[in-house]
């Protein structure tokens, strides 16, 4: 018993898949994975166009067709899948590797005339292995100096679909890498910048420290010694904490504490601090120096005339998804200065806005105003955010 294939232009169509499958959906998975995957939807293919053909055959009154359409459909669908990493390895090269319209068209035809070769070639050889073992008999796959040009058109528009639909999916996966490439930079300069911002700050706040020192370093002597000794143990803390940009707000809090111990052997009585700070609070993180910044603010800034004295009180507590921070002196004041002018005057209190932006954005506040009673008060909100215990 001999078989003939019928001659219509759908039968040997062979449903092609492109490399975005192979590489952007099945992105995250093993390649062989990917290649599980491509192969359940060739199989999935292979059923929808034998199901087609078969209930075709059905509807039109030709029994007896099963075995027949089960082996053409499923050597078709299949050999393009053996065919599939080397159409994908052509199309990658006519990309990417080619260049000039002529060049690429001239490669592209050649291309699709070798694919086109090779699929006719493997759905002949198949069926002309299977046929008898299936018990068809031999197969008639008709004269081939015909049927190859005859498959050809079929398989100049599958293998076009395919450059095509590849070209699409990798310029995508291209643009996403680039746009991926440039958030890294952005981010590897955001930073730098916070990196600069903070180094700007410790010199800054060092300075003024020995500065400080200084002043009373002939009037006081013994003063002046433990006043080092504290700056020790400032400078101590402060570098076990010189690689995070956060910490737990209680680090921050001593470092605070024992700046203030420092002033309040310069100022003695004229300097007194409150804290109001619940306790829960105190693995919540935040910025590496930026309390000390506001309460130097306030001193440099808020000391009145006259030995009057300072009331400096901070303040942490949490309010929905934020950390609220607060700095509030009964000194000078702002006057007539507005908060924009305040915020820009010396280093400190600009480089805290700058480290707030580059560290979250859009959801933090940092303002400063004059107090009901008198004075300044300076309010900072950020993410309420806890440090991660390490197992």
């Amino acid at each position: 018993m001999a078989i003939r294939s019928t001659n219509r232009p759908i039968s040997d169509r062979t449903p092609h898949m492109t490399n975005a499958t192979a590489q952007t959906g099945v992105q995250g998975l093993t390649r062989a994975q990917g290649w599980g995957i491509l192969f359940l939807v060739y199989t999935a293919l292979f059923v929808l166009f034998f199901g087609y053909h078969y209930l075709d055959d059905l509807s039109r009154q030709h029994p007896g067709t099963f075995a027949v359409r089960f082996l053409e459909e499923s050597t078709g669908v299949y050999s393009v899948f053996l065919l599939l990493p080397l159409v994908l390895r052509v199309a990658e090269f006519y990309l990417f590797k080619v260049k000039g319209w002529m060049r690429q068209i001239l490669f592209h035809l050649v291309a699709a005339a070798g694919f086109s070769f090779l699929h006719t070639s493997l759905m002949a050889l198949s069926r002309w292995i299977l046929a008898p073992l299936m018990g068809l008999g031999s197969y008639d796959y008709g004269i081939m100096r015909f049927r190859f040009p005859m498959e050809f058109s079929n398989d100049l528009m599958g293998y076009t679909v395919i450059v095509l639909v590849y070209y699409f999916f990798e310029r995508l996966r291209i643009a996403q890498a680039q746009q991926l490439a440039a958030a890294e930079l952005q981010a590897k300069l955001a930073r730098a910048q916070l990196e600069n911002l903070r180094l700007q700050l410790q010199p800054h706040f060092l300075f003024n420290t020995l500065n400080t020192i200084s002043s009373v370093m002939y009037e006081d002597v013994p003063a002046a010694d433990a006043m080092l000794t504290q700056l020790s143990e400032l400078l101590r803390l402060t570098l076990r904490t010189a690689n995070s940009h956060e910490i737990p707000l209680a680090q921050e809090l001593e470092i605070t504490r024992l700046y203030l111990q420092i002033m309040q052997k310069r100022f003695e009585s004229n300097l007194r601090v409150t804290y109001s700070v619940d306790a829960e609070l105190e693995n919540s993180l935040v910025p590496q120096l930026i309390l000390q910044p506001l309460v130097e603010n306030s001193l440099r800034h808020g000391l009145k005339d006259g030995g009057a004295g300072i009331d400096i009180s901070i303040g942490a507590r949490r309010e929905n998804g934020s950390l609220i921070l607060k700095v509030a002196d009964t000194g000078a004041g702002l006057g007539t200065q507005s908060a924009d002018v305040a915020m820009n005057r010396g280093v400190g209190l600009a480089n805290i806005r700058g480290r707030l932006e580059q560290l979250y954005g859009a959801e933090q506040e940092f303002a400063i105003a004059n107090g009901a009673a008198g004075g300044a008060e300076v309010t900072l909100r950020v993410p309420f955010h806890i440090e991660e215990r390490r197992t």
